[in-house]
């Protein structure tokens, strides 16, 4: 899908997936707020040449299950493989999202919660745990403020916490995410280092086995000929990754937005970041 915001007319204009006309893309707000949503393939990343992007991005994940993600589809910001390749390896691989102190922390699923850790002792700080109803067992650490309690039963999406920075008996013992660690087919987990890479059962629950990669807010950007890349960053300003020259984005799949006036050109500058 190619939208064109030229000033040339078009006898069949383009129409975005939410039904708004490309001059109607010109705005700060609407840029901030374009949504995108759908599945990108591995075949429409090479036929871009943006695959190469794709592998700086800290945030990009499989969707290959039904769980949700503790804080939505923010930044990644060391992975369960980096847990694993530390030297001592993590205890306790998990997946490190990088929200602000305060974020809420969602159930992946339902179930029921099964350990509560108030205190910031030791490198875990703040815990919860949860006994999934299909047998697994997910944990968040970190936490600043847990609002569960033991045998509490939860639904998919409820708040069960909060992110904070808590380990090592201190409320900044760490930097602000959460960690997120998960196990299969446990109630209970015994040993902590056995964990599987969250990112592997995240996804829609109405459709738990999407093509390939799902990413939110995605779209190429042509500024009067300087191609870029345009992704979410976490819950503030989209990041813009340069391309540079002829990204081939009308062979991806990928939506184009050609930015061809200034007002439009000065609206994306101040919507995302990276644009120069």
């Amino acid at each position: 899908m190619i939208l064109s915001e030229g000033l040339s007319p078009d006898p069949h204009p383009p129409v975005s997936r939410g039904g708004l006309r490309p001059e109607d893309l010109g705005g700060i707000a609407y840029l901030r707020g374009l949504s995108r949503r759908g599945f990108i393939t591995g075949a429409a990343l090479a036929a871009s040449g943006v695959s190469a992007a794709f592998a700086l991005l800290p945030g990009s994940a499989q969707a290959a299950g039904s769980y949700q993600r503790p804080c939505g589809n923010v930044r990644i910001s060391s992975s369960w493989q980096d847990h694993r390749n530390r030297t001592p390896p993590s205890g306790e691989p998990g997946t490190d999202y990088a929200v602000g102190t305060g974020t809420a922390v969602m159930a992946a699923t339902s179930g029921t919660i099964r350990y509560v850790k108030t205190d910031t002792s030791t490198a875990t700080g703040r815990v919860v745990g949860m006994a999934h109803d299909d047998g697994n067992y997910s944990r968040h650490l970190h936490l600043s403020r847990i609002i569960v309690s033991t045998g509490q039963r939860v639904a998919r999406g409820q708040t069960i916490a909060y992110s904070g920075a808590s380990a090592n008996g201190s409320d900044s013992g760490v930097g602000p995410h959460v960690h997120t660690s998960l196990w299969l087919n446990t109630g209970s987990p015994t040993n902590f280092a056995a964990t599987v890479d969250f990112e592997n059962h995240v996804g829609d629950a109405t459709n738990p086995n999407p093509p390939d990669q799902e990413v939110d807010e995605v779209f190429i950007a042509n500024v009067k000929g300087s191609w870029y890349l345009i992704v979410p960053q976490g819950t503030g300003k989209p990041r813009a990754v340069v391309l540079g020259g002829d990204s081939n984005a009308a062979a991806s799949g990928i939506p184009v937005l050609n930015f061809t006036w200034d007002p439009s050109v000065n609206a994306l500058r101040a919507a995302v970041d990276g644009i120069g």
